[in-house]
């Protein structure tokens, strides 16, 4: 048997010699003519990048690829030395098993290198970085592969290697050494950082980034890391775009981390179309905060100034743009929430009309904020897509707030939210759909509700032009007037809020204007008023209040219960009466339930009055009072007017004393007292004829017979006692 190393067995020995790390010995193998004979160059580096363990030090291989590479290894031919080197295990083998032996040996395993004998450099390279993604699929030891890129050899590295390792490597490195916690957690492998999308990788690098490291992270991880991908990537990228990407994403749930990286970093350096790219992603992040307190709209204001300062740093200055050219371009789209994708939006073009507007928009959404806090976002498509309507709905909201922040405004904010309105829509162009009158009417309606008097009157009421017309501040104090009027918890036009409702309809009522409207709402509020000197519940268990009036809506019912509510009551019939006609009018009933409204609540008075045993009073207003009415009152109220008569005639007081006596009774002598009560009761019973005389002339015919003997009885009861 042949014990020479040779054909197959040369393959064999040389994975042998490398397998234990014996790269002097496999260098004079690789140069011997036993080896050129049986195996190429390629086969050689493969050798290299399987056999050669992970944990050797690279020092001792590298020179050796280095002179495959170069093909500048020393021919020599030691055939007995050689064989010497052979293992039993290999010795002893036939060639053929040998063959099979070493053939699968080269074939075992992904990794492989190519010789390109005119690019010793690429050939290198390429080993180089078989070599570490083989470590790192098989390891993922960082420690090994950063070995292998340090190695102290006389020769560089070829520059890709370089460039790979402080591109990728390295940034990797400090990615872990940062932050211990991503060790513990499913990464990419090495070789996914240059094929994966860098939009991923760089949301990988910063996932545990904050405003406090995030300035460090870019310096340290994401620059190197995009410089590398710019410089190997083979389509004209920009790869600075799948930061600002994230940078834009982030802005909408951690702004800090944009206020602090647009404070302290200026951009890529040397690249003026990343520098313009930057300043877009700052305008794009302030418009994709969510935030909406004083602070953040302060740090967008440095943002703003920051992308103007950046601006400046780029060579190229982009074409700037106006207005009506944004206003055109925001219009172009069919929804506002489409409007603002990143980075197609036109607000985001970094131009100096840009940051201006970004500029006023910010200040816009800090002044409106104070009262209603709207995101700058919001703002902008307040601006560029709200119709009419909606700005007007939006502006209502800032004016009217709510009802603890109304408690602590004075004088002095309202006027400050007044010009601050008229700037939004005059300067800021934000409610620049509205009119100034309707920034007035809102102003004005507002003041009102809130009790504002003084201020409405130096606003709207005292200056030579107002900024309103007298029927437009007419309309808004009788709205405000029914708000106050409602609102009131009694009817004391005195205090609470139905003195406000009278302030509010006197800033015009009687002395600058006089109209069908306002003089109804005045005697809706003296007839209120009036109310409230009685005890009277409309609702029971409630208290009388406004606005039950108002749902009430039926004044003769209100008087009927006030006086049986009120024992002396029906003594005050003209108070009655006018408190009445002016609850018809004011609260603008049929004008037909006008008419015979006076005698209608006589007649109630009249029943009250007997009903209190006051005949007196019954007798004299059905005589002076209620008769007159006859010939002017309708149908149905003639109807009620004999009834009237016909009650007070033959009302009898419980404490009249009896004219006829009873079975068995002995007269017993009369006293001056007993006759003054008995002439007093004839005086009564002739008062009752004298009524129910008139109840018998207007009085339907088939009632007659009713009447009439009851005054037969009075009559008779008379005739009695004149008699005696």
């Amino acid at each position: 048997m042949d014990h020479s190393v040779h054909g197959a067995k040369s393959i064999l020995l040389a994975t042998y010699l490398a397998s234990t790390s014996k790269t002097g010995e496999l260098r004079k193998l690789f140069g011997s003519s036993a080896w050129n004979s049986a195996a190429t160059t390629s086969q050689a580096l493969n050798v290299l990048l399987k056999f050669v363990p992970e944990t050797a030090e690279p020092s001792s291989y590298l020179p050796l690829v280095f002179d495959i590479a170069y093909s500048r290894l020393d021919e020599t031919d030691d055939s007995e030395n050689l064989a010497d080197l052979l293992p039993d295990e290999i010795r002893l083998l036939d060639d053929d098993t040998a063959t099979t032996v070493g053939d699968k040996l080269l074939s075992d395993g992904m990794a492989s290198v190519d010789f390109y004998e005119s690019d010793p450099q690429l050939t290198i390279a390429s080993w180089v970085f078989e070599r570490i993604y083989s470590i790192d699929s098989s390891f993922g030891l960082l420690e090994l592969i950063d070995a292998i890129v340090s190695a102290d050899v006389s020769e560089p590295l070829p520059g890709t290697v370089l460039q790979w390792r402080d591109g990728v490597l390295r940034p990797l490195q400090l990615f872990y050494v940062y932050y211990p916690i991503a060790t513990d957690k499913e990464s990419y492998r090495l070789q996914e950082y240059t094929s994966t999308n860098p939009q991923l990788i760089i949301k990988h690098f910063l996932q545990y980034t904050t405003a406090q490291t995030i300035n460090r992270d870019v310096a340290m991880i994401v620059t190197p890391y995009l410089h590398y991908i710019d410089t190997v990537s083979a389509d004209r990228i920009k790869p600075w775009n799948n930061f600002y990407e994230w940078l834009v994403v982030t802005a909408a749930t951690n702004f800090q981390i944009i206020i602090e990286l647009a404070k302290n970093w200026n951009g890529p350096d040397g690249d003026s179309s990343a520098l313009i790219d930057y300043v877009s992603t700052i305008i794009a992040s302030c418009y994709q905060c969510s935030e909406a307190s004083s602070e953040y709209f302060e740090a967008m204001h440095i943002l703003q100034k920051r992308g103007t300062y950046v601006l400046n740093l780029a060579d190229i200055i982009p074409v700037d743009d106006d207005d009506q050219f944004i206003e055109t371009q925001m219009a172009s789209y069919s929804d506002a929430d489409s409007a603002f994708k990143f980075p197609d939006c036109p607000l985001y073009q970094a131009t100096q009309s840009n940051l201006y507007l970004l500029d006023q928009l910010i200040t816009s959404a800090a002044m409106i904020s104070v009262y209603v806090p709207t995101s700058l976002q919001s703002i902008a498509k307040l601006r560029f897509f709200a119709p009419h309507q909606a700005q007007l709905q939006f502006l209502l909201r800032v004016v009217r707030g709510n009802s603890k922040e109304y408690a602590y405004r004075d004088d002095s904010n309202w006027r400050t939210l007044r010009s601050g309105s008229r700037w939004l829509k005059n300067k800021g162009y934000v409610l620049s759909k509205l009119s100034d009158a309707d920034i007035e009417n809102a102003f004005l309606s507002a003041l009102l509700d809130f009790g504002r008097i003084s201020l409405v009157r130096e606003i709207y009421i005292d200056p030579i032009h107002p900024p309103l017309e007298m029927d437009d501040i007419e309309t808004h104090v009788l709205n405000s007037f029914r708000e106050h009027y409602d609102g009131a918890s009694n009817c004391n036009a005195t205090r609470g809020s139905l003195k406000t409702a009278s302030q509010v309809l006197h800033l015009i009522y009687p002395s600058m204007l006089k109209t069908e409207k306002l003089e109804k709402a005045e005697l809706l509020l003296k007839a209120t008023h009036e109310l409230s000197k009685y005890s009277l519940i409309l609702v029971q268990g409630v208290p009388l209040s406004p606005l039950q009036i108002r749902i009430n809506n039926n004044p003769e019912q209100i008087m009927s219960q006030l006086l049986q509510s009120n024992e002396k009551a029906y003594l005050q019939v003209d108070e009655m009466v006018s408190i009445t006609k002016n609850l018809v009018i004011g609260l603008d009933t049929s004008l037909d339930v006008l008419q015979g409204i006076e005698f209608r609540v006589i007649r109630m008075c009249i029943y009250a009055a007997l009903a209190a045993e006051d005949f007196n009073v019954a007798y004299d207003y059905c005589m002076n009072k209620l008769w007159s009415h006859a010939d002017v009152i309708n149908a149905f109220d003639q109807d009620l007017l004999w009834q009237v008569f016909f009650a007070a005639g033959r009302y009898v007081s419980p404490n009249a004393p009896s004219l006829s006596p009873s079975p068995g009774f002995q007269a017993a002598p009369q006293t001056q007292m007993m006759v003054l009560q008995l002439n007093n009761r004839i005086k009564y019973l002739r008062l009752q004829m004298e009524l129910l005389s008139r109840a018998l002339d207007i009085c339907p015919e088939r009632h007659m017979f009713e009447i009439l003997n009851i005054w037969q009885d009075f009559e008779l009861q008379v005739a009695q006692f004149t008699a005696k």
